[in-house]
């Protein structure tokens, strides 16, 4: 028990007195030089400087990545006319040979269908929608 109680106070010390006497320390030093410098807008215009300093060089970072992309569209758009007329006429000849090889699939059975309907001897009824039928209700009355 003895030991654990020694360990504590350790950690206290280390934990919680050290970094508070710290902070004041630092905040009393930080008073000091205000106090005794006495010019306190020219400390804050060389450390808005030295705020800036980091700033502008990632500014200038953002410069050359948007001056990097507006060359690599201009080229793009340069290049693009060419392609895209390709990648039409490819589209365009891959729609016809579907539609010419669903036609060729369809058509016999369509045709199979009408010759079957030829000869079937069952009369198929339209059906009519109810609307219509409604109306030639009214006709008959």
């Amino acid at each position: 028990m003895r030991c654990s109680y020694a360990k504590h106070r350790r950690d206290v010390n280390r934990q919680i007195i050290l970094p508070v006497a710290f902070v004041t320390v630092m905040v009393g030093v930080l008073a000091a030089l205000i106090f005794f410098m006495g010019d306190v807008d020219k400390w804050s215009a060389i450390a808005i400087i030295w705020m800036v300093i980091p700033l502008t060089l990632l500014m200038l970072a953002a410069l050359a990545v948007a001056w990097g992309a507006v060359y690599l569209m201009g080229h793009l758009l340069k290049v693009s006319p060419h392609y895209t007329g390709i990648a039409q006429a490819y589209t365009l000849w891959f729609n016809a040979q579907i539609l010419l090889w669903t036609d060729k699939i369809i058509l016999p059975l369509i045709q199979l269908q009408a010759w079957l309907s030829l000869f079937s001897k069952q009369e198929k009824k339209t059906e009519e929608t109810p609307h219509v039928q409604e109306k030639q209700d009214r006709r008959k009355k």
